[in-house]
């Protein structure tokens, strides 16, 4: 920087000694001390108005300043290039934000919240999706436990609805302000519950054991791993979803004669209730209250669990109330199978029926979505050998019918796809095959609008003159294609250099194949145009070519000088060549004499057309 500011301060000094040497040295003193020090420059005049070379000079010492402001000020005007420097640090910012408390949670919580809360707003189904794989499950075992214990009330109450104990117990009913069912359970139920233990499911080790004070004694330590054992068992043989583990599936009742086993399942522990008799659908609720309870109020010792059962001590008061017991008024009892099998079969028949109908419904709303593509048409949807058949036309250019089968919840086996090809004219289409037949070059933009398809930009006039020829080419009834808003190749600097080569001529001597001596500066000139005329072309999309025209004076017989003038403008190309200009851009051709410069009447005139002249074109 300080040898730049010498050169400027030198360069100023010397300009201001033509005018008014003191005057000038002064102002650029005082402009050196306003770029040094702001305090001192914010209390001087300024005098770039009145020397602009002063303002030359700050550019040449801030130049890489100015610079660095400017492709700083570019990042941040582009919202691309901004969006790409935040990306890049966003990800260290919210982790190192992860790292200060829940600041950043509660900062992002609202938003969070109000998107969400949009989301859903504008797409229910999305929400339903996410929740399926959860809820679904959950409510299956619900609805199983609820539908247990509801066809096990209905049928003790239809059992006893009309029996002098029956009206018994509908005044019991009456006056308690219960249900019948559930005084019929209450009075019919034959269970008593013998053991509980609490096991850790991770481990296998019971952590709490109670039992009846009339239970058969039995080793508790035993009986746990017995069970964990079994659970193994069971998780690992019949485990269909193959997640394995604690993940997987689990005995939640076993049965024995007249002893029954239930496993209430918990995330870190499971309660076994060894029971004799048929319990009521409520002990179940009752064992997940109090599994619950437990996992509540000992989760963390059961996320740390190391062997130590001391601090499972108290369990047992929360578990000691699920030692209940029913004594039945009545030992006459019908089989539930009488209900349960013809219920089972209904509900199998409309759960068959219900997947049927969601099933076409689906089917329908996938032919629509197709129906809406452009370029496909659906002719049929119908079942058949137990799939579904989608038939109908398609255009090569439309989108993959399988791309959007993907995206519906319709089991890709069970669907087949029968299309016929055709060509649609609808306007997304054709634009689509205009852009693979045409291959418009980069400066040339063609879109869609309420009239078909508008062509804008700049193009060569050969590629203009082919899109011409293929639109006059398009069956009835296709979407108009508007080309006049293409403008043929008006860059400037294609211009001024196009300009400069076509002004060249490189002149030879009587009969000569060679240029004269003094052609060389002539040929480098040439040559350099040639290249940046390359390199503007590329930069434009177009093909440029450049076509060396040898030509001969009218002296001699036109054979001969068609000739002589073919070989001037191979001899020039290689000169081209050796001063780097791309051979794919040159092309030669002979004139002879039939082209003259001038008429040919004296022997400057005849200098004049023994020459080789150049024309530029573009087009492939």
């Amino acid at each position: 920087m300080n040898a730049r500011l010498s050169l400027a301060a030198t360069r100023a000094a010397g300009g201001a000694a033509e005018e008014d040497p003191n005057a000038r040295l002064a102002a650029l003193l005082l402009e050196l001390a306003r770029c040094v020090d702001p305090d001192v420059a914010a209390t001087l005049p300024s005098r770039l108005d009145d020397d602009p070379r002063l303002e030359a000079m700050r550019g040449v010492l801030l130049e890489r300043e100015q610079v660095a402001l400017a492709r700083l000020q570019q990042k941040f005007d582009d919202p691309r290039e901004f969006a790409d420097a935040v990306g890049a640090v966003l990800p260290a910012a919210f982790a190192l934000a992860a790292t200060d408390g829940d600041r950043l949670g509660q900062s992002i919580a609202p938003t969070v919240e109000r998107a969400t809360q949009a989301s859903i707003q504008k797409n229910p189904g999305k929400m339903v999706d996410i929740l399926y794989p959860v809820m679904g499950p959950a409510i299956r075992k619900a609805i199983a436990e609820t539908l247990e214990g509801t066809l096990q009330s209905l049928n003790q109450a239809l059992k006893h609805s009309l029996s002098w104990r029956g009206l018994k117990w509908r005044i019991e009913a009456w006056r308690s302000g219960s249900t019948f069912a559930d005084v019929v359970m209450r009075h019919t139920a034959v269970f008593s519950v013998e053991h509980l233990f609490l096991v850790h499911r991770k481990t296998g080790l019971l952590l709490a054991h109670v039992a009846r004070d009339d239970a058969t004694t039995r080793d508790p330590q035993l009986v746990s791993a017995m069970l964990s054992a079994i659970q193994d068992f069971v998780r690992d043989s019949f485990d269909e979803s193959g997640s394995g583990g604690t993940s997987g599936r689990s005995i939640d009742s076993l049965r024995l004669g007249d002893l029954l086993l239930w496993c209430e399942e918990g995330p870190s522990a499971f309660l076994a209730a060894v029971i004799h008799g048929n319990p009521p659908a409520m002990l179940r609720t009752r064992l997940g209250d109090t599994l619950g309870s437990i996992h509540d109020q000992w989760r963390g010792a059961l996320d740390d669990f190391q062997g130590d059962t001391a601090a499972f001590d108290e369990a047992a008061n929360l578990m000691r109330p699920c030692l209940i017991s029913q004594v039945a008024e009545t030992h006459k009892k019908k089989s539930p199978l009488l209900w349960i099998i013809p219920l089972a079969l209904l509900i199998a028949l409309g759960y068959w029926i219900g997947e049927r109908v969601v099933e076409g419904r689906r089917v329908d709303a996938y032919a629509a979505a197709l129906q809406e593509q452009p370029g496909i048409v659906v002719t049929a949807a119908e079942r058949r050998d137990g799939k579904w058949w989608v038939s109908g036309l398609r255009d090569p250019l439309a989108a993959q019918p399988e791309a959007l089968l993907a995206q519906t919840r319709l089991d890709p086996a069970r669907i087949v796809g029968r299309w016929e090809p055709y060509q649609a004219l609808h306007p997304a289409i054709m634009l689509k095959r205009l852009q693979a037949s045409l291959n418009p070059p980069a400066t040339v933009s063609l879109a869609q609008d309420a009239n078909g398809i508008r062509a804008t930009g700049s193009a060569p006039q050969r590629w203009m003159e082919r899109a011409r020829a293929f639109v006059l080419t398009l069956p009835a009834g296709a979407p108009a294609v508007d080309l006049s808003a293409l403008q043929d190749v008006q860059d400037p600097d294609y211009i001024r250099l196009r300009d400069a080569i076509q002004a060249q001529l490189i002149h030879f001597d009587f009969s000569m194949p060679r240029p004269a001596a003094d052609q060389d500066g002539k040929l480098d000139a040439v040559a350099g145009y040639m290249r940046e005329l390359a390199q503007v072309a590329r930069a434009l999309g177009i093909p440029v070519k450049v076509t060396i025209v040898g030509h001969a004076d009218a002296t001699g017989k036109d054979t001969s000088n068609l000739a002589l003038s073919v070989g001037r403008a191979e001899v020039v190309r290689s000169m081209l060549r050796a001063r780097g200009v791309d051979p794919a851009v040159l092309a030669v051709r002979g004139a002879g004499p039939l082209e003259p410069l001038r008429p040919g009447a004296s022997e400057d005139e005849l200098s004049m057309n023994r020459r080789v002249s150049f024309g530029v074109s573009t087009g492939d």
